[in-house]
């Protein structure tokens, strides 16, 4: 038989450790075909080694060796800690393993039995006898051994059936997987016979059918031993329950007794509870604890010594100076075993008082906490407080309940939960219970086993007021060993189809490099779907991050980065959905790709944000930057639309404005939030300044949180007042900010800020609360109570419970709601107009006061304006302030004011600021007015012109 040629040393080491870590990883593969947790029915890693033999030679056979040792260290470092056995286990079935691939090779060799390369007419039978069933049996019958009697793994089914169960799976791989690699290696040398792909293509087959069907039967069987161990685990549930029942059924049988009892014998007591301690194994002990007077201690102690015929009895353990009774351990049965617990004062502990409590207060037993029992200390265990009543008085109306005292049971909890393991039918089902958030104080298994995800089910235990928490598990040979399992017998069908299988099929050829070929094509979609976008099939981030990284370590070339960001983007997703916006996207993405030269590389961060890469410095980078402009200004057609956008554009260079990609990416975004805060559809350059005012605008944002939780905000107010007789018709409330470091800040640094970062609305909510509590307070005074206009933000006015929570904060301070005027802009009824149109109608019904504010400068459409319920048009200041000047500003005032008092709305104006302007306002029939000329926003207690007190006839 020919082999390959002879590799250098190193060569020799590498081709070991790799073959090694295959045949570990095969084998991890196929561990999940078996029921026992290292004897594998379907052991293709057997026909890995003997192929690696066969055309390498035997210095492959430490590779073996290496894999089968790591892999048998693996598979019981799955589930237990390792230790010196496993090692063991280990060496002996790697040695096993080593000498039956070097016997099986020998036996193919010396008789030309060569799966893919007989020399021989009757080479099949040969081989399937050398390599298979007869060599196997050298490994399956190690092996067994050792991880029956070293190992002890879990899933047994006894040493005939493992040993078996190994030999099928040995022979299996063999049969199967040596020609199955044999002819990849055929085919990666490539004889150039065209029918070399069918062979490895019908092994594979054969070998993935019968894998399926083996996993199919075992998701089968999986099914129903799930539903087999929750009927089991429902048992277990039912048996520990029964048991807990019965030990209360005694408890308040024995309560029953000792009530009819004017005073309890040590006689009589040991007559109640004998019959109870002879079939109870969890049972440690009954004590009787009546109540007994601190007058009546002595007498107490005499009548006890008298009864158990013990000198040295007496009451131990004070109860707290503000009781005045004792609850002491009189009796206990069995006594001999428990003498250290007579005399012992229930009420002297302080968790025992609580205990005593509660019995009292429930009326019922009450089961302690997980404790450590004297009588065994080693064992966690619990009491059982049943208290003890008798009705005192004569006649059914006089009669009633006073307490006696505590019968007590004393439980072993490892016993009593062993006693339900025992005692069912049920097997290698283990048990974790613990109290509410503490460990396990019971346990048959240890944490460092793991066990399968679906047998696994948690119930609780009610006890006496107490919850423990119960895992039930299956055990590592539950499955093994469960009259369902039958798996051994289907795969023994299933190797002998596999292994004819592969005699049928094993004079075919490889086909390894057409399934190369479909890997290798696979691999280059993933890397291609890793590094794109599937949307717009630019490069993403991570195609971003590596180009970066390679211009920034293969070269010093300048480059900058422009950061794109659509404009407005999210309003084309909210109103005409994410598919249009999508389709946007994509049409954007393309516009841009076409209309920018070769050398400039486009990427999509996510969401609306581009990335464009552009060669050179700050010229070529504006330039691009232009561009990219123009683009966006045509309109584009879009699922029957045609939109137009906008962008903004931040540009960060290298090397001036950071040396790494994260920096870059960094600073232009900066940039962009600079260029969008400047008006949009810009594009800005980046510099130190920006990261400044970022830092600062983000610690202003953390200040105006913090400054909200602590209400640091107060409110101004501006007085208005009628043309007509100059009389105070109301005020309007404008919010500042007190900002602790700062000072005292304008609504213009802080409002912006807050509508952006959604604090507006918790905002205007303090701002409603300030101006009520100020009203009420007014009214308090005995002042009359001026009409107070409140500023009311979109988002604000938007939410749907804002009409029921506005109305309930003016109820708690119990104002009439037309004392409020809510201000809205022209803006707001843009967003929405409908809904806002229907918010301000169920507000004006409501009761509240409603103007438009700086009206005249929102664009908004007077065909609405009519159908909006106000009683107030406020003229924004932008045009009051040009009358005299600007012929232009004043016919809009004069239009405004004929607008309102033809709609029947009072017209106000506001920023009046000179006697010319007031003057023009009156002449003209403007109702009201508000600025500088009257009154500057000022605090309530320095308000110059403040609401007059109510008079004695008001």
């Amino acid at each position: 038989m020919k082999t390959s040629a002879p590799l250098p040393l190193f060569g020799t080491i590498g081709a070991n450790l790799l073959l090694a870590l295959g045949y570990m990883l095969l084998g991890l593969l196929f561990l999940p075909t078996g029921l026992h947790e290292q004897i594998v029915p379907l052991w293709l890693p057997a026909g890995l080694g003997l192929a690696a033999v066969l055309r390498g030679g035997f210095r492959f056979l430490p590779g073996i060796g290496l894999g089968s040792l790591l892999i048998n260290l693996v598979i019981p470092a799955l589930n237990y800690p390792l230790a010196a056995h496993h090692f063991w286990s280990a060496l002996m079935i790697a040695t096993g393993a080593t000498l039956q691939t070097a016997l099986g090779c020998w036996l193919l060799q010396r008789y030309g039995a060569d799966p893919t390369r007989p020399h021989r007419d009757q080479w099949m039978l040969r081989y399937v006898l050398f390599s298979g069933l007869l060599v196997c049996l050298l490994n399956a019958s190690i092996g067994t051994f050792a991880v029956t009697f070293f190992n002890q793994s879990g899933g047994s089914q006894g040493v005939l059936l493992d040993m078996a169960t190994w030999w099928l799976g040995d022979s299996f791989g063999v049969i199967l997987g040596t020609p199955l690699f044999l002819s990849f290696t055929g085919a990666f040398r490539g004889t150039g016979q065209k029918r070399n792909w069918i062979l490895p293509l019908r092994l594979s087959s054969t070998l993935f059918a019968i894998v399926l069907i083996n996993q199919y039967y075992l998701s089968h069987l999986s099914g129903l031993l799930k539903q087999s161990f929750e009927q089991d685990v429902q048992l277990v549930d039912a048996r520990i329950q029964m048991i807990i029942q019965q030990n209360l059924r005694d408890l308040s049988r024995l309560a029953q007794e000792l009530n009819k009892e004017t005073q309890v014998s040590r006689d009589d007591f040991h007559a109640l509870v004998a019959p109870l301690l002879e079939n109870n194994p969890a049972l440690r002990a009954y004590s009787w604890d009546p109540l007994v007077l601190r007058s009546d201690r002595d007498a107490f102690e005499q009548w006890t010594r008298e009864q158990l015929q013990w000198p040295e009895y007496s009451i131990y353990g004070e109860s707290p100076e503000t009781e005045r009774v004792l609850i002491p351990v009189q009796f206990v049965e069995p006594m001999d075993a428990n003498m250290a617990a007579l005399g012992f004062n229930l009420y002297s502990l302080e968790d025992r008082r609580r205990w005593v409590w509660l019995a009292q207060t429930r009326g019922e037993a009450v089961a302690t906490e997980v404790l450590h029992l004297t009588q065994a200390p080693d064992e966690p265990g619990m009491l059982i407080l049943q208290p003890v009543y008798r009705l005192v008085g004569e006649g059914l109306m006089q009669s009633q309940r006073q307490l006696q005292g505590f019968v007590v049971g004393v439980f072993t909890i490892h016993r009593m939960l062993e006693a339900v393991l025992i005692g069912n039918s049920v097997q290698n089902i283990e048990l974790r219970v613990s109290e509410a958030g503490q460990p396990p104080f019971y346990s048959t298994t240890t944490e460092d086993i793991t066990h399968q995800q679906d047998l696994h089910q948690v119930f609780e235990i009610q006890l006496a007021q107490q919850v423990w928490r119960v895992e039930a598990l299956a055990g590592p040979d539950y499955l093994a060993a469960h009259p369902i399992s039958q798996a051994q017998y289907l795969q023994v069908l299933l190797v002998g189809i596999g292994c004819l299988g592969s005699l049928l099929v094993l004079s075919m050829h490889n086909r390894e490099q057409q399934l190369e070929a479909r890997v290798q094509q696979q691999t280059d979609d993933l890397a291609w779907q890793a590094r794109h976008d599937d949307l717009t099939r630019l490069q993403n981030r991570k195609g971003l991050h590596e180009t970066l990284t390679q211009l920034l370590s293969g070269s010093d070339a300048h480059f900058a980065l422009l950061f794109i960001d659509l404009d407005r983007f999210k309003h084309v997703n909210d109103s005409l959905g994410h598919q249009v916006g999508d389709a946007l996207l994509q049409t954007v993405a393309g516009a841009l790709s076409q209309q920018m030269p070769d050398d400039l590389k486009l990427f999509r961060m996510g969401g609306d944000e581009f990335i464009l890469l552009v060669p050179g410095g700050q010229k070529r980078a504006e330039a691009e930057a232009k561009g990219v402009l123009a683009v966006l200004e045509n309109s584009f057609p879009v699922a029957g639309h045609r939109l137009q956008l906008t962008a903004s554009i931040g540009i960060s260079l290298y090397p001036d404005h950071g040396d790494n990609a994260n920096n870059l990416i960094k600073h232009a975004d900066t940039a962009m939030y600079r260029a969008k805060g400047r008006g949009k559809n810009r594009y800005e350059l980046y510099s130190a300044d920006l990261t400044t005012d970022a830092l600062n605008y983000f610690s202003l944002e953390q200040d105006l949180r913090l400054g909200l939780h602590k209400q640091e905000l107060v409110i101004h107010y501006q007085p208005q007042y009628q043309l007509s007789d100059r009389s105070l018709c109301g005020y309007e409330a404008l919010v500042r900010w007190q900002h602790p470091e700062q000072g005292l800040l304008g609504p213009d640094r802080f409002i912006p800020l807050a509508e952006e970062t959604q604090l507006i609305v918790p905002l205007g909510w303090q701002v409603i609360e300030l101006v009520c509590r100020q009203l009420a307070q007014w009214r308090k005074e005995g002042v009359n109570t001026p009409l107070v206009a409140i500023n009311i933000s979109p988002q604000q006015l938007l939410q749907a419970d804002f009409i029921q929570r506005l109305n309930q904060i003016v109820a708690e301070h119990e104002l009439d709601r037309h004392l409020l005027e809510l201000e809205i802009t022209e803006s707001m009824i843009m967003q929405d107009p409908d809904f806002v149109i229907r918010q301000l109608q169920r507000l004006r019904l409501s009761g509240y006061h409603l103007a438009l504010d700086d009206f005249g400068t929102g664009y908004s459409s007077l065909d609405r304006i009519k159908y909006l319920p106000l009683n107030r048009i406020k003229i924004d200041k932008s045009f009051t302030r040009d009358i005299g000047r600007n012929p232009k500003d004043e016919a809009v005032v004069l239009s405004t004011i004929a607008l309102g008092h033809s709609l029947g709305i009072e017209v106000l104006a506001e920023g009046v600021e000179t006697a010319e302007q007031s003057a023009f306002l009156q002449k003209h029939d403007c109702d009201s007015v508000q600025g500088y000329l009257f009154g500057r926003p000022q605090p309530v207690e320095e308000l110059s012109v403040k609401p007059s007190v109510m008079s004695v006839n008001e």
